[in-house]
């Protein structure tokens, strides 16, 4: 009977132990610790950027047909340039004599790059001399008799002969105006490089005849990214600014300023409800294996601040130019009141409040270690024997 007892004993001890320890009546040993994320304070540059994307295009195209002079547009319309090029004369055809490039080649400004006749236009040029010969000498007739009738004092006569003096007039200078309109056309027998660049269309062969449009397309050795930039971005963006190309495709980060601004947004065919405009770099002295049609990315300095002290943006507490850091002095974060300067998505200059080398608190991250309570944001170590854990190191680690 004395056993039965202590064994109920037993488990109504056992079962009861169980219960508390169910309900948290023991303290338990495992409650939130916190790692403080730093980073120190350190002396660097600071700039504000806009990135976007585009592609890599000649910042001209030349577009050159027979008989009148180079038409421009940039690489993107140089097709349109092609066909809206005529052969710059209504007279006759041109057949060509000589082509001396090909696609791809160098070529130097006021190189000839093909020539062409027009044995047309030699008879229409040949025949509006004489024209011209023949409207002078009417003109000079026109004249003798505008004057007899001024001496003649007879108005009707006077009149008259005015009429035809200003008919001859007329005449003479059309013709004039037809001849050197056909000089003009034959000037451009010759297919002339406007400018150093490249050749990247060649629509003519010889002895064929010339197309009614471009015979020879040449790039220029300058080039150019445009890229949509979104409206939040593009109050900040302003002529001549810097910005870097960077081409994967060559592995090349290169120089460039902006040169143009669109005074309205781009349309877009999707159905996106984001607003852009577009944005023009010129690419400063771009390496010879760079070409036209190549992805870049486009990052634009808005702002920047050179050898200033700077923290990560995590550490900036507060708004409206009412700002501070925590600084870990002997393990523990202290609110410290900063001034600052550029502000950006990941560093702050900050002007004063901080020395370099300042460890700053940017975040915190919880363990299971101990009880705590909550102290201006942070968890703080309380009763129950724990502790808490810094854990230093640049950039938060």
């Amino acid at each position: 009977m004395k056993l039965k007892l202590l064994a109920i004993v037993a488990l109504l001890v056992i079962g009861g132990a169980a219960l508390l320890v169910a309900v948290g009546g023991f303290p338990r040993g495992a409650a939130a610790a916190v790692t403080y994320l730093t980073s120190t304070a350190t002396v660097t540059d600071v700039s504000n950027d806009v990135a976007s994307t585009g592609s890599i295009a000649a910042a001209t195209s030349w577009s050159l047909a027979f008989g009148s002079a180079p038409t421009t547009g940039d690489a993107s319309s140089s097709d349109s340039s092609s066909s809206n090029a005529s052969n710059g004369s209504s007279s006759g055809t041109w057949t060509v004599s000589k082509v001396d490039v090909k696609v791809g080649d160098t070529v130097k400004a006021k190189q000839v790059l093909a020539t062409g006749t027009n044995a047309t236009l030699s008879a229409d040029i040949t025949s509006a001399k004489n024209t011209v010969t023949s409207s002078g000498l009417q003109l000079i007739m026109a004249r003798d008799s505008y004057d007899s009738a001024v001496d003649a004092d007879d108005t009707d006569q006077i009149r008259q002969a005015r009429i035809q003096l200003l008919n001859a007039q007329n005449a003479y200078d059309q013709a004039k105006a037809s001849l050197k309109d056909l000089q003009d056309t034959a000037a451009h027998a010759s297919l002339v490089a406007p400018a150093a660049g490249i050749v990247t269309a060649v629509n003519v062969t010889a002895g064929a005849d010339a197309p009614s449009g471009a015979a020879i397309t040449v790039d220029s050795t300058s080039y150019q990214v445009t890229a949509d930039v979104v409206e939040s971005d593009i109050s900040a963006i302003q002529l001549g600014q810097s910005a870097t190309v960077s081409v994967s495709s060559i592995g090349a980060d290169l120089d460039g300023k902006v040169a143009a601004i669109a005074p309205t947004a781009a349309s877009s065919s999707s159905s996106s409800s984001v607003v852009s405009f577009a944005v023009t770099i010129d690419v400063t002295s771009p390496p010879a294996t760079l070409k036209s049609g190549m992805s870049a990315d486009i990052t634009i300095t808005t702002a920047s601040a050179s050898n200033v002290l700077a923290v990560p943006a995590a550490a900036i507490r507060g708004s409206n130019g009412n700002y501070s850091v925590l600084v870990l002095q002997d393990g523990q974060p202290v609110s410290t009141p900063v001034q600052v300067g550029l502000m950006t998505s990941s560093l702050v200059e900050v002007k004063s409040g901080l020395n370099e080398g300042d460890v700053v608190v940017t975040g915190t991250s919880s363990q299971q270690r101990s009880s705590g309570t909550v102290t201006n944001g942070f968890v703080v170590p309380g009763g129950g024997g724990g502790r808490t854990e810094i854990r230093g190191g640049n950039g938060g680690g």
